[in-house]
């Protein structure tokens, strides 16, 4: 599979509708910092496992803090 690039893992949020306005996540900040509760990124996290066909074990997501961190984490996984 090719690289996923960063507009794919937006979509991916994007479809979750955890968030209304993706476009305006900062990809180097803090998903906590920008309104994004544990709740919320556990369903962004289901809804990159369903659009790439990745597993994300518990003991993974608490790397994930950025949309950087998910791109990176995500290409690493497919």
């Amino acid at each position: 599979m090719k690289k996923v690039e960063i507009e794919q893992i937006l979509d991916a949020i994007k479809a979750t509708k955890v968030i209304e306005d993706v476009e305006s996540l900062k990809h180097d900040v803090e998903l906590s910092e920008q309104g994004i509760d544990s709740l919320d990124l556990s369903n962004m996290l289901l809804g990159m496992e369903d659009a790439f066909g990745i597993e994300i074990p518990d003991e993974d997501i608490d790397a994930l803090l950025t949309i950087n961190d998910i791109l990176e984490y995500v290409n690493g996984k497919i």
